[in-house]
């Protein structure tokens, strides 16, 4: 499918704007390089990205060099199930209309449902197939529905050099003693510096019945090292 196949069905189910949840690291090298990157772009070119549990899953279906964005914020989306977002702390918004800006020989899939549980499926059972039928299947809020973006260069570039990021808050300290918050925001300013990228960095606000504050608290010293070191 085209990106502007894929817009119009976002539009029609009132899905506002794209989002891409990743580590600090991962997204360091996303703003110094000026855009989103496909996993198998960051391994070529010898770029610092943290692994994904669903990486094997990613080589063996051929997706290994999409990038992926959701329609929804899993944040938000994940309250009471499983926040906080095990993707990563830092969300990157692009607006919708990057998918009307996609360079030429980009294709665009929407899944049914998520890579590592493709096995044994065809292609029918893996993602749309048709334009209808994306237009008839396409839920807002289902996470299952990933868009994953092929573009010539494995790259997608911020619009007009800028990013909008909204950063996770654990409320606790590195390894090294410093604030896990202030050291990511920090690191993401100085990439976005080198990647002439304007960035836009807020603190994520939850709502008042999140729980990620509990789920941040139980996380150990190194899994918050791995996501905000």
């Amino acid at each position: 499918m085209q990106g502007s196949d894929v817009y119009n069905v976002l539009k029609k189910v009132g899905a506002t704007c794209l989002h891409h949840a990743n580590s600090v690291i991962t997204s360091c090298t996303f703003l110094e390089q000026g855009g989103l990157l496909s996993r198998e772009f960051v391994e070529q070119h010898k770029l610092n990205q943290t692994e994904q549990t669903s990486d094997g899953d990613d080589k063996k279906f051929g997706v290994w060099g999409r990038i992926f964005v959701d329609q929804v914020d899993i944040h938000a989306r994940a309250r009471r199930k499983k926040a906080p977002n095990e993707y990563g702390p830092v969300l990157f918004l692009l607006d919708l209309d990057a998918l009307l800006q996609l360079p030429a020989g980009t294709d665009v899939l929407v899944t049914k449902d998520n890579p590592i549980y493709w096995e044994g499926k065809p292609g029918a059972e893996r993602w749309f197939q048709t334009t209808e039928e994306l237009g008839n299947g396409m839920s807002l809020g289902t996470f299952a529905q990933m868009i994953m973006i092929r573009t010539p260069s494995g790259k997608l570039d911020f619009p007009n050099r800028s990013s909008r990021i909204i950063l996770d808050d654990p409320h606790r300290k590195l390894p090294s003693g410093e604030d896990a918050y202030d050291h990511a925001a920090k690191r993401l300013r100085a990439a976005a510096e080198a990647g002439k990228i304007t960035p836009s960095i807020d603190r994520r606000e939850c709502q008042a019945d999140c729980i990620c504050p509990k789920g941040y608290a139980a996380w150990g010293a190194e899994k918050v090292d791995f996501y905000f070191g």
